[in-house]
């Protein structure tokens, strides 16, 4: 699915009650298009929205990145919030600017009452973390895809591409920004996009459709048998309630 409204829409549909997002951008192209499609959509439901951008203080450019998310945030008339943070020292620099971003992200969506948190994660991400988790685990249970919703975090983009959020941003001439952090491949992540993934399409095209397939699988699976697992809890409390 490659309309980025319709496919927002039918995530949005869960929701019942009115509630509060809080929308994480960066000025990049993924959280470029999911601030310009999501209030919009949102508030069709009666939701209301915030978007917040986080500086991690790691590059110069960063600022300017986060003026592209407050000017499209101003001209949809969504209240933006801009945080810097410092980080604490130690090694694994991505993993601790990851946790400092959603310590940041909770504070403020429990600050101004925001329900849930957005993130712009999309259907090239899956595939990434597929990999990534195989190369690290090596068992099953690590393929599991990134879930739609996994506690506060709400990701409505997982079956979108990348390159369709980017045509999304080109048709509605919103301005991005393209993280230079991204281009190189010192980082694991950055490696499998960079240099892995585009080996293997060459020789494999539809290798991100099958990899997602088993991501999915792999989640539905680990579902089922959290399901039975409960089920089979419940019996035994009720066998033993009735000893």
């Amino acid at each position: 699915m490659h309309n980025v409204n319709q496919e927002i829409r039918s995530h949005l549909k869960q929701f019942r009650q009115p509630t509060k997002f809080l929308l994480a951008v960066s000025g990049g192209p993924d959280s470029q298009a999911l601030l310009y499609a999501f209030p919009h959509v949102a508030k069709d439901y009666g939701h209301s929205c915030i978007a917040v951008g986080i500086d991690h203080g790691l590059r110069e450019e960063a600022g300017s990145e986060l003026d592209l998310a407050e000017k499209l945030a101003k001209y949809i008339e969504v209240p933006f919030f801009r945080h810097k943070i410092q980080l604490s020292k130690g090694p694994n620099l991505q993993a601790r600017a990851r946790a400092a971003r959603y310590s940041a992200l909770y504070d403020i969506a429990n600050r101004e009452g925001a329900d849930l948190i957005v993130t712009a994660h999309h259907a090239d991400d899956v595939v990434e973390t597929t990999i990534f988790r195989l190369f690290r685990s090596g068992k099953i249970g690590a393929l599991d895809a990134i879930q739609p919703l996994s506690g506060r975090l709400f990701r409505p983009l997982l079956n979108i591409r990348k390159k369709y959020l980017v045509k999304h941003c080109e048709s509605n001439d919103i301005e991005f920004a393209v993280d230079s952090s991204n281009l190189g491949s010192k980082y694991d992540r950055n490696w499998i996009r960079n240099e892995i993934l585009p080996a293997i399409r060459e020789r494999f095209p539809d290798i991100d459709n099958k990899l997602i397939s088993i991501a999915n699988e792999s989640r539905e699976i680990k579902e089922r048998l959290t399901c039975e697992n409960a089920k089979i809890v419940d019996l035994k409390k009720s066998l033993n309630s009735n000893e």
